[in-house]
Parts: structure tokens; C-alpha cells; sequence
């Protein structure tokens, strides 16, 4: 029995790991897209620059995931003392939550923002825009492609750390 545990606890780890490591890939791809992201077109002959800082949403996004990369980053060091002491679990699993949180908010500002700028709307007189900057609006949406990657990682990791917060 202790030998089975110990096999499902470093297996445990190995998910934990690999999980937290895509986590920081994919939201440090998010972040470099749109920080980089950036477009001037011509509009009817007046010059017109599209950038990521012209958005609070996406501005939000950026700074989101700077702070998500970076507690991810320090909660990867934190699951591998979890591993051995486990009343480290539950601090491990609010900061799991609170990062799957913040993604969430961060993603779904950001989307809504996209949907405008792709669609417009018409009841606030706001035209969409990426019928003028292709390139922008595409690195947007690759961005919050990898937006959503780590949201969803994170909430699969939240779940495995309340799952071993349960069993400890």
C-alpha cells in the first residue's frame, strides 16, 4: 500500500510539473502576442495604428498573465514541497484557484473586446476594425487562444490540487 501511494504521489508530481511548465509556456505566448502586437493601415487616407495598449481589456490581459506566469512559476516550486508535507496542499489549491480566476476574468475582458473589434456593434455605432488591420486582429486571436489554453490548464490543475488537498 505505501509503495502504490508513493507511485501515485510522483506521478502526482510529474502531472503537477508538466501541467505548471505548459501553464507558463502558454501564458507567456499569450502575453508576448499582444504586448507585440502591433499595426498601422491607412483608413480613408488618414493613418490609423492599431496596438494592444489602446485597450484597457487588453492591457489587462498583458498584466494578468505577467502575474499569472509568475506565481504559476513560484507554485511550481511549491508542489514539489506540497509533495512532502501536506498541510502545503491548500495554500497550493487558493493559489490554483485565484490564478484560474484571474484568467477567466482576464480572458473573457479581453474576448469581448475582440468580438468588437472583429463584429462591431451596430446598436452603439462602434464598426468593426479588422476589416482594416488583418494582421492585428489575427495575432489577437492567437493570443487569446493561448489565453484560453492556460485558463483551461489552470482549472485542471485546481481541480488535481483540491483533489489532493481532499485526500491529505
Amino acid at each position: 500500500m505505501g509503495d502504490n501511494e508513493g507511485k501515485r504521489t510522483l506521478m502526482n508530481l510529474k502531472v503537477q510539473v508538466t501541467m505548471r511548465v505548459l501553464t507558463i509556456g502558454t501564458a507567456l505566448a499569450c502575453m508576448v502576442l499582444m504586448i507585440t502586437n502591433r499595426e498601422v493601415t491607412s483608413v480613408y487616407g488618414i493613418a490609423f495604428e492599431a496596438k494592444y495598449s489602446d485597450s484597457s481589456a487588453f492591457r489587462y490581459l498583458v498584466f494578468a498573465y505577467i502575474a499569472i506566469a509568475a506565481v504559476t512559476l513560484l507554485t511550481l516550486a511549491w508542489a514539489c514541497l506540497a509533495v512532502r508535507r501536506g498541510g502545503l496542499i491548500f495554500a497550493l489549491f487558493f493559489f490554483d484557484l485565484l490564478m484560474t480566476l484571474t484568467a477567466l476574468s482576464a480572458f473573457s475582458a479581453a474576448m469581448s473586446e475582440g468580438y468588437i473589434g472583429k463584429y462591431g456593434n451596430t446598436h452603439a455605432g462602434w464598426l468593426p476594425i479588422c476589416g482594416y488591420v488583418h494582421n492585428y486582429c489575427n495575432r489577437v486571436t492567437l493570443s487569446l487562444a493561448f489565453s484560453f489554453v492556460s485558463f483551461l490548464l489552470l482549472f485542471i490543475l485546481t481541480v488535481l490540487t483540491a483533489s489532493a488537498a481532499r485526500r491529505s
